[in-house]
């Protein structure tokens, strides 16, 4: 056993990737042991390409405005590893954490756990010890075969199908798609905010007998100066603040909460303070003015593409300078591609990581889509610091790639506050 939380943390790391598991059968024996394979509450998992922690936030700040006991677990972490497991809207408190960790491994006993089922498991006991109406599961990879597909979902979310992770979900929607639909449950509702989802995830629909609501199709959003509106069936919501995050992740959340309506009751004005407060770090986020600096997870090429429409709607009069830094079992040209027009000068970092990509590999990514104003160092921070030296106060620095590259800038501000 380790007496502190960075002994613990070290163990984590230590703990193979789980990329290639087979089954989940070890994870659900741990989990009987522990208890944890069945809950009072109300269970929806969220899986999807993009989209899956803002899906999450959102229903965890409507339903707390409702009143409700949420738990919600995300990944990966930004600034800290409490991130992860959320009680009531709050990181879980480091002693709730050493408990947890020390009653999954004695349970584990002599089965291997990877790093996420490993933390899987520790949320799952953290939320057993609380008295929740709620819990939200975001899943890490794929669906089918990870960790959080040990529980039976009440409801079943597919933010988004796009391309990440192909080497171990497949190179075409179709099999990504399959992957993800292994959250589904007979006879249990599917929402989905793919508005053009593969085949694949209305054939598991049918194995399972399960009801697929899908984003523009059976419900529908649409904006409307500086509010909007959405529509299922007979049920309107009008005059909606327009949200921090992504408009589609409050569409396709709302469609959750209609279903739960049944059993969780929420009213009107919690939907709309819940739309208004949802807040993830790293989503488009304004870091400082003058020059502006915004951080965004974006590491694949839908969620560059959504950043750069962002960027495309907020126009500056100066110019833009993109800090990046990616791993190196992504899709790096992919990504730069649709940003390639929003910026005009790159200055290019390697992340301190086993999986960072090399100066090589993210110089080729820019030749590929025909960068040349480019600028490479060390580190991401000296990439920072080097955009921010030469930014006038018109300019605009945009930090993206990874959220370890986001990770990397949001401590230094927190340093340069005195955080």
């Amino acid at each position: 056993m380790f007496s502190n939380l960075q002994e613990w943390f070290a163990y984590l790391d230590s703990l193979p990737s789980g990329l290639t598991v087979a089954n989940l059968d070890h994870v659900k024996k741990v989990a009987h042991i522990l208890g944890v394979t069945k809950f009072p509450s109300k269970i929806v998992t969220v899986a999807g390409t993009n989209g899956k922690g803002s899906c999450v936030i959102f229903l965890e700040s409507i339903l707390l405005a409702a009143g409700y006991k949420v738990g919600a677990y995300l990944s990966p972490h930004l600034l800290r590893y409490n991130e992860r497991i959320r009680v009531n809207g709050e990181a879980v408190e480091d002693e709730f954490l050493r408990a947890a960790f020390t009653v999954v491994q004695v349970a584990q006993d002599n089965i291997t756990l990877s790093y996420f089922e490993f933390s899987t498991l520790v949320a799952l006991r953290i939320f057993k010890q609380m008295e929740l109406d709620v819990l939200l599961l975001e899943v890490g990879l794929g669906g089918r075969l990870d960790a959080v597909n040990i529980l039976d979902a009440d409801i079943a979310v597919i933010s988004t199908i796009s391309f990440d992770h192909t080497m171990q979900l497949g190179d075409s929607r179709e099999a990504i798609g399959a992957e993800k639909a292994g959250i589904m449950r007979k006879f249990k509702p599917i929402v989905c905010g793919d508005p053009r989802p593969p085949r694949s995830i209305y054939e598991q629909a049918n194995k399972t007998k399960a009801m697929v609501y899908c984003v523009q199709r059976d419900f529908v959003y649409q904006i409307k100066g500086d509010s909007w509106r959405w529509e299922f069936g007979s049920w309107c919501l009008g005059d909606l603040p327009l949200p921090q995050l992504p408009i589609q992740d409050a569409a396709t959340s709302l469609m959750v909460i209609a279903l739960l309506l049944s059993d969780i009751p929420v009213d009107y004005a919690a939907i709309v303070q819940g739309i208004k407060t949802a807040f993830l770090p790293g989503r488009f986020q304004r870091l400082r003015q003058a020059p502006e600096v915004i951080v965004d997870v974006a590491h694949n090429p839908e969620a560059a593409s959504l950043l750069a429409d962002n960027l495309k709607k907020t126009v500056i009069s100066g110019k833009t300078f993109g800090v990046c830094s990616m791993f190196k079992d992504k899709d790096i040209a992919g990504t730069i591609k649709p940003l390639v027009s929003t910026m005009d000068k790159w200055y290019i970092g390697q992340l301190s990581h086993v999986r960072a990509a090399s100066q090589d590999q993210l110089r080729n990514g820019l030749h590929v889509c025909g960068v040349m104003n480019s600028v490479f160092c060390d580190d991401v921070a000296t990439a920072f610091a080097q955009a921010l030296a030469e930014a006038k106060e018109n300019d605009r620095i945009v930090v993206f790639g990874s959220f370890y590259t986001v990770a990397e800038i949001l401590k230094l501000a927190n340093r340069q506050e005195g955080k």
